[in-house]
């Protein structure tokens, strides 16, 4: 009788424990936020690493320019449901290029992008 009731809370644990890890919660980037703190013409590259962490991707441009691309999705807590998340709700897409000339700023874009615009390419290509 003991062994069931402790197989029992094992089990009860197990579960409990299970999910709140899947409920632990994810690095979240804010980008709306953070793009707030790059100035054209005054920031540079490590004050943005700073604030915006690694780029998603990196180009090299001519005359020694680079841009740096960053973007996060954008869902509701019911996208994340098994089996249903994906039909429910719809995608927004955060992207910021960040283009500079040497080593300093020369412009800082973001963009809300829906799921279509994301896929076309938006601010990446």
């Amino acid at each position: 009788m003991h062994k069931k009731l402790y197989v029992t809370a094992f089990a009860i644990c197990l579960v409990l424990f299970m999910l709140m890890a899947g409920c632990a919660k994810k690095n979240v980037r804010h980008l709306a936020s953070d793009v707030c703190l790059v100035t054209p013409e005054k920031t540079t590259k490590e004050e943005v690493l700073t604030y915006l962490g690694q780029p998603d991707e990196q180009y090299e441009m001519a005359e020694g320019g680079e841009t740096w691309i960053y973007y996060d999705v954008n869902k509701s807590a019911l996208q994340d449901t098994p089996y249903i998340g994906d039909k429910i709700g719809d995608k927004k897409y955060e992207m910021v290029k960040v283009m500079f000339g040497g080593d300093i700023v020369r412009t800082c874009v973001y963009r809300l992008l829906t799921e279509e615009e994301f896929k076309e390419g938006g601010l990446a290509k």
